[in-house]
């Protein structure tokens, strides 16, 4: 009985660490590659067969590919290098912004390859994500035919429930409690992540940017709404729902300047 109930508590513990294993292989090679798998091994710190076990298994999900021989070693393998493949998925993306949404696809780098804006002129929210899903796959169908969509990715202000994929409030587009990530996985068939645009300059810094980034990075985003993020001891930090204080109408002292909420003054 006891076996019974600690087999796939085990199974699950040991798939989350084969996860992460991968995970920091395929970390080491977006910060240095092209790079050898022994020098994957000293980054990492695991075993030499293990990152062959994961360069394998990212070889044949054709998230890497090898390069040609450099130079020459006159015993044992020979130093074949590994990098990122660039040509055989894409990532899409969509931001929302207040008066226009833009479509991108993005290499597995993070390097735009193409990209789309559209004014939306206020549309109700389920018109403008339905629209927003049609141009996505006009750019997949035009620009990346042959690839393999891992998923969309999702940014926006105002407030954004990560966990649910839900915007719960966003004054300037008039949305409450829109299931973007509901509708847009039934759109188009594709995992879908949302998030607020704050903490999403987060995740990509720390996914791209340098490597300091992943310790503790600051996002400040002031536009049309002023919203910030942070990350520290390599974790993106979330209120209750992601929620947090909202600073844009605190009062500013001797401004009459009028603000669209009715008030004056408003920050």
């Amino acid at each position: 009985m006891t076996a019974a109930a600690d087999g796939p508590q085990r199974t699950d513990a040991r798939g989350a660490r084969r996860g992460a294993s991968a995970s920091s292989v395929l970390r080491a090679v977006l910060d240095e590659g092209p790079i050898a798998r022994s020098t994957v091994a000293r980054r990492t710190g695991l075993s030499a067969a293990a990152v062959t076990g994961h360069t394998a298994e990212l070889l044949r999900r054709g998230l890497l590919r090898e390069l040609p021989e450099t130079g020459k070693r006159g015993v044992g393998r020979p130093h074949v290098p590994v990098d990122l493949d660039t040509g055989r998925h894409v990532a899409g993306a969509l931001h929302l912004a207040v008066h226009h949404a833009t479509v991108a696809l993005l290499d597995v780098r993070g390097n735009v390859l193409v990209q789309h804006e559209e004014p939306h002129g206020g549309l109700a929210a389920e018109d403008l994500l339905a629209r927003a899903a049609e141009i996505l796959d006009d750019l997949l169908l035009g620009h990346a035919p042959d690839r393999e969509p891992l998923g969309l990715g999702v940014a926006t202000g105002g407030w954004v429930d990560r966990a649910s994929g839900t915007v719960v409030e966003h004054p300037l587009l008039g949305w409450k409690n829109v299931p973007v990530r509901d509708l847009l996985v039934g759109s188009t068939g594709l995992a879908v992540e949302v998030d607020g645009h704050a903490r999403a300059l987060v995740h990509a810094e720390r996914l791209f940017g340098h490597t300091r980034a992943r310790e503790s990075v600051v996002q400040l985003f002031a536009g049309n709404v002023v919203d910030a993020a942070f990350a520290t001891g390599d974790t993106v930090h979330h209120g209750p729902r992601s929620a947090a204080g909202a600073v844009a109408h605190l009062p500013v002292d001797d401004s009459a300047e009028p603000c669209r909420c009715g008030r004056t003054g408003c920050l």
